[in-house]
């Protein structure tokens, strides 16, 4: 099992003490922030670059993103990060093991995962969290997230190319809810985090990411509708979705523009929520789902979590990104919500271990 593939990349100090910034890569947007202070938890540098195409790991060029980096590191002065993966090349299940020490739980834990991974265990690097009890005398519910190795590889590399020492790394779902829900809370909720190209939508249950899906359709896909439907250029679209979205006007045109593509995430978002409910919540009630949380700049388009709300009959809120800084009273986030419900992921990274 190569769960130590990581430290094969970069040296181990000791972690705790070192400044470190959080960063996001995701298909066609590069996301920074620091978190200047573990005890304030004050917003220090953060930046959000859009790339001109998308972004793939396994690409032989991905000059754009180098460049970006390589441009932060100089001018925030960077060295340690923590990083996000892409969730989609993840393999997320729950498991009981027997509780013990850190290697017995994860002797345990590899000897299931080939029955849960089509990947050979020795291809593979996985983590876990204690999730709660488990009914059988002395064992505990566990979440396991596992990886490809040659996925970890490839981010290690493109980040020392950069200069750059990532100390860890989590999946994109789990970076943003570590920014969404708020800490100690074990409620279940289906998060929706849009992005320009695609959505992932995954529960949160018990602190930890228990099971994560990823849709092809983005914001851009809420402006393209607006744009072909009225005939308007791509920032009059724009314009029409923050100002109007789905608050149906006089002649109701905008809302019916963005019908099509809405109808898409109801239709998704209920597939998880069915899932969950067949397979977890029907077992044990008390991780029925509480709400639906939304990410992503589009999560405050007018009328969008009232329409969600309503077609999906269920609670629905736009997200809080700073749900796990300080009181706002003394340090106030410098970045306006909807830019910063982007920046979940990349939140999610730069709060400290123990915040």
């Amino acid at each position: 099992m190569k769960d130590n593939i990581l430290a094969r990349h970069f040296p181990a100090p000791d972690f705790l003490d070192v400044p470190y910034v959080g960063i996001d890569i995701s298909p066609m947007n590069v996301r920074m922030m620091e978190i200047i202070d573990s005890t304030t938890l004050e917003v220090g540098s953060y930046a959000e670059v859009s790339l001109s195409k998308p972004f793939i790991i396994t690409d032989t060029d991905n000059t754009e993103v180098k460049e970006i980096l390589k441009k932060w590191k100089k001018e925030y002065k960077l060295e340690y990060i923590k990083a996000s993966l892409p969730e989609e090349k993840a393999y997320l299940f729950d498991t009981e093991v027997e509780y013990g020490n850190e290697a017995k739980m994860r002797s345990a834990i590899e000897f299931s995962l080939e029955e849960n991974v089509p990947l050979s265990g020795t291809d593979v690097i996985f983590d876990y969290r204690l999730v709660g009890e488990s009914p059988k005398k002395d064992f505990i519910k566990v979440a396991v997230t596992v990886l490809p190795c040659d996925v970890v590889t490839a981010y290690s590399e493109l980040f020392h190319q950069c200069d750059l020492k990532p100390i860890s790394y989590l999946i994109e779902a789990q970076a943003s809810s570590r920014a969404l829900i708020k800490r100690g809370d074990r409620s279940t909720y289906i998060v929706v985090n849009i992005n320009t190209a695609r959505t992932g939508i995954f529960v949160v249950s018990g602190g930890a990411v228990q099971f994560t899906s990823t849709i092809p359709i983005g914001s851009t896909d809420f402006t393209k509708a607006i744009a072909d439907k009225l005939s308007v250029d791509e920032a009059q679209a724009e314009m029409l979705k923050e100002t109007r979205g789905f608050v149906r006007g006089e002649d109701g045109i905008v809302l019916g523009a963005l019908m099509n593509t809405a109808q898409l995430f109801v239709q998704e978002i209920d597939k998880v929520y069915v899932y969950w409910n067949k397979h977890r919540a029907s077992i044990d009630p008390s991780v029925a789902v509480q709400k639906v949380l939304i990410s992503g700049k589009d999560g405050v388009m007018p009328g969008f979590k009232e329409y969600l709300g309503q077609m999906l009959k269920m609670s629905v809120e736009v997200g809080n990104v700073w749900s796990n800084l300080s009181s706002f009273e003394k340090n106030l986030p410098p970045i306006v919500l909807s830019q910063a419900l982007n920046f979940g992921a990349a939140i999610g990274l730069a709060l400290p271990e123990n915040e």
